[in-house]
C-alpha cells in the first residue's frame, strides 16, 4: 500500500510540475540608469479579444536579488497612441509608451499583435 501511495505522490508531483515549467522569466533589457535587470514574467501576459489592452508582471533585479514584482498595464485608444500604467504609479494617469520599450516589444511579440513606430511613439 505504501508503494501505491508513494508511486501515485511521485507521479502527481511529476505532473504538476511539468505543467508549470512552461512558464519563465524573460530576460528583456538592462537599465543602466537603475543598475538593473528587468525579466518579463511570461506566463503573466495577458491581452484582450479587441487587442487594445494587456498587462503583463515584471520583475526588477540589481545582483542577483529580486527588488520588485511590477504590473505592467498597457492600453490603446482607438487606435492612437499606445499608453501604460504601471503598479508603482499613483493611477492618476497613463503615459504614452516611447520607442524603443523592451517589454511592450516583447509582450506584443509573444500575443502575436503588430504595431508600428511612429517616430518616437508605438501605433
Amino acid at each position: 500500500m505504501k508503494k501505491i501511495i508513494l508511486t501515485t505522490t511521485l507521479m502527481m508531483t511529476l505532473i504538476f510540475s511539468a505543467a508549470t515549467c512552461a512558464a519563465k522569466d524573460v530576460w528583456v533589457e538592462r537599465w543602466d540608469s537603475e543598475g538593473t535587470e528587468i525579466y518579463v514574467m511570461d506566463d503573466t501576459i495577458i491581452g484582450n479579444d479587441s487587442r487594445n489592452y494587456f498587462s503583463v508582471s515584471v520583475k526588477k533585479v540589481r545582483n542577483g536579488q529580486l527588488l520588485q514584482v511590477i504590473i505592467w498595464k498597457f492600453s490603446q485608444y482607438r487606435g492612437g497612441m499606445w499608453r501604460y500604467e504601471t503598479s508603482t504609479m499613483d493611477g492618476t494617469h497613463t503615459t504614452v509608451v516611447t520607442h524603443p520599450n523592451k517589454i511592450f516589444e516583447f509582450c506584443m511579440n509573444q500575443l502575436g499583435w503588430s504595431y508600428r513606430v511612429n517616430g518616437m511613439y508605438y501605433e
